[in-house]
């Protein structure tokens, strides 16, 4: 298999989501989701049970996939900063590597515009005035009953509506993901020759929830699945419980949820059904056998779950995200793998993975993992000692400590708040036995040791971040025109 991977010219698509939850997929083994797109790539190729996003919040993480780095590297610190044109991504690397490269989709750099290393860039600032015209004159529609309920629901923002509703779609091919689509799909049929890199981003599942009929009605709010509550579970995590009650998600009840749930769901079929069209463009072009296709998302959603929505939280609804990875003939078909893995850790992986990995950039976090993915093989010491891997959350500065940081072993999760009382700072789930994290255990004394072991990681970790190589400045400080 090895040999394989050097000896291919391989083609990369990667395909990624925005607020995708990972345990609501088909392949995962959820009961009612219907994701025949992503259960077919990962029947041909190996889902990953334990994959982690770098932050739990779009712009952050999604710059951590393309540079190998924590956003206190790479200064995209939230999603009012601004990711530095000269920052170097995973496709200026490609490109030294002979391959066209090209993003189709949201990068939510706030420099949309600007290439980053991309041969063709195309976003929504790309968009015909002729489609944002069509747009203005056959908007989508509220649901007159769900409306309803969706303006009942307490958000965060006390906005109404609230973030979490959807609308009917009339003309599904002027909303932004059929957009990428149709161009993403074009773009595969110009190059069919040429060894490409595409990433392909879409938005859904991430609110709002605008689909056709066809997907916003694909699931009864009456018989969708609904989390149980274990009652305690959040007063354990003094820190969330605290939020959410502020936040007044409390208020929000199980009709409510139930529908933005439905909705949700049929918001994550419409990305799926997108995901096997470019399948069947790989298929139709005869380029299938000869790509690498990766699916993942930038963070997850907490759906419901636990009664909270969203993301920002360390719970594995938020902060887990779904991957899926196929090469014909070197990644295993058909296989899941548990092997901890993390968005930094996506760039120097794709690279091993097609034998690119001459040039790679001196100051990434990430580490290939390509030998652990195609069999098994763990000679590399940098893999062999890597025991943890980490999210952040809650960044002001490049000089801040985050407000959250989790470090993630194989049985363990582990919580580190910045608060000052000492029964809310910390907060340890055992994932093997407590999967759904309802019993917080950092204060039960026969844990201490794990606590204390995985305190010295995060500050190892947090030891070993570089400082930003360029001035870190928020949006609103920058021209970003």
């Amino acid at each position: 298999m090895a040999d394989k991977m050097v000896q291919n010219n391989w083609n990369i698509l990667v395909i990624t989501s925005d607020e995708h939850n990972a345990k609501i997929m088909g392949c995962a083994g959820h009961p009612i989701i219907r994701t025949p797109g992503l259960d077919r790539l990962a029947s041909e190729g190996t889902l990953f049970t334990k994959a982690y996003c770098a932050y739990p919040i779009c712009a952050p993480t999604r710059q951590s996939f393309i540079t190998g780095q924590y956003p206190l590297e790479h200064g995209q610190l939230s999603n009012s900063h601004v990711f530095d044109k000269r920052n170097r991504t995973w496709a200026h690397h490609f490109k030294q590597h002979g391959y066209t490269t090209a993003c189709i989709g949201k990068m939510h750099t706030n420099h949309e515009s600007y290439e980053y290393g991309y041969d063709y860039r195309y976003s929504t600032e790309h968009i015909s005035e002729e489609i944002k015209a069509n747009r203005k004159s056959n908007p989508p529609q509220f649901d007159p009953a769900d409306k309803l309920i969706f303006d009942s629901i307490t958000d965060i923002r006390g906005e109404k509506p609230s973030r979490l509703h959807g609308k009917v779609v009339n003309d599904e091919s002027l909303e932004t993901d059929a957009i990428m689509l149709k161009e993403a799909v074009h773009y595969l049929k110009s190059h069919p020759s040429e060894k490409f890199f595409l990433h392909v981003s879409f938005v859904q599942p991430h609110w709002y929830w605008n689909t056709s009929k066809e997907y916003y009605y694909m699931y009864d709010p009456e018989s969708i699945d609904l989390p149980k509550t274990v009652p305690g579970e959040l007063e354990s995590n003094a820190v969330v419980y605290k939020m959410a009650e502020k936040a007044g998600w409390f208020h929000n009840t199980e009709e409510m949820h139930r529908l933005a749930r439905a909705r949700y769901y049929g918001s994550i079929s419409w990305m799926d059904n997108n995901v096997n069209q470019l399948l069947d463009t790989l298929d139709e072009l005869g380029l299938t056998e000869n790509t690498l296709v990766v699916y993942f998302s930038d963070h997850g959603d907490m759906a419901g779950e636990k009664g909270l929505w969203l993301k920002n939280q360390m719970y594995d609804s938020s902060a887990r995200v779904p991957l899926i990875i196929r090469m014909p003939g070197v990644v295993p078909a058909g296989e899941v793998n548990d092997k901890l893995i993390n968005h930094v850790d996506l760039f120097p992986t794709l690279a091993g993975l097609t034998g690119t990995q001459e040039q790679m950039p001196n100051d990434i976090s990430g580490v290939d993992l390509s030998g652990l993915i195609v069999g098994g093989e763990s000679e590399n010491a940098l893999v062999k000692s890597r025991q943890f891997t980490f999210s952040i959350q809650g960044l002001k500065s490049a000089d801040s400590v985050p407000m959250q940081v989790m470090a993630r072993s194989d049985r363990w999760k582990f919580i580190q708040y910045a608060q000052e009382a000492p029964d809310q700072r910390y907060v340890l789930y055992d994932m093997n036995h407590d999967p759904e994290e309802t019993r917080n255990l950092a204060s039960e004394e026969q844990w201490r040791p794990v606590v204390h072991e995985h305190l010295n990681a995060i500050a190892e970790f947090l030891r070993g971040l570089r400082k930003p190589a360029y001035e870190v400045i928020r949006k609103e400080e920058a021209d970003v025109t």
